[in-house]
């Protein structure tokens, strides 16, 4: 929701943000590219939780919105490992740089980068998939040239 963007949702969710802070109603706002957040939403943020940005318009939108004193901080934010996060704001006394500890492997949200290759065996594995699925025995190449050539992937059968 860029400053440009006049739709209805947009002006919602910006009067939402303005006024629902006297009422009680808190917001968060999770992106990747702070810079096309609308100034106006960024800055009734109260606290920021900032991972690596190596986007230097980004950094200096986030810089923008925090205090003047502490725009010396948002200079870490290329260095910052994975994981690792800068938060500051209403809900610390001090900036303080922190590491995010994921959840366990069987709470994590699916989507995880595609499988390259798995170390356990394909019948043991909890997500098989990648280099380490067997190839079929005996592969009708007819059906992938069919394929390509119709550009489709819903195909009949094709019988050699």
């Amino acid at each position: 929701m860029n400053s440009q963007d006049n739709s209805i949702a947009s002006r919602m969710v910006k009067w939402i943000v303005k006024e629902g802070r006297k009422y009680g109603i808190g917001t968060m706002v999770v992106t990747q590219r702070p810079s096309e957040i609308d100034p106006t939403i960024l800055s009734q943020c109260g606290t920021f939780f900032a991972l690596c940005l190596n986007n230097a318009s980004d950094r200096s939108h986030i810089t923008s919105a925090i205090s003047d004193n502490l725009d010396g901080l948002t200079s870490m934010l290329p260095i910052l490992r994975t994981g690792e996060c800068i938060v500051l704001g209403a809900a610390v006394k001090l900036p303080m740089r922190t590491l995010v500890i994921p959840p366990p492997k069987d709470r994590r949200p699916d989507s995880q980068d595609p499988i390259v290759y798995d170390i356990l065996p394909q019948n043991e594995s909890i997500t098989p998939g990648g280099w380490n699925i067997l190839p079929e025995e005996q592969p009708n190449y007819a059906e992938v040239i069919e394929a390509w050539r119709s550009q489709s992937p819903r195909i009949s059968k094709v019988k050699l």
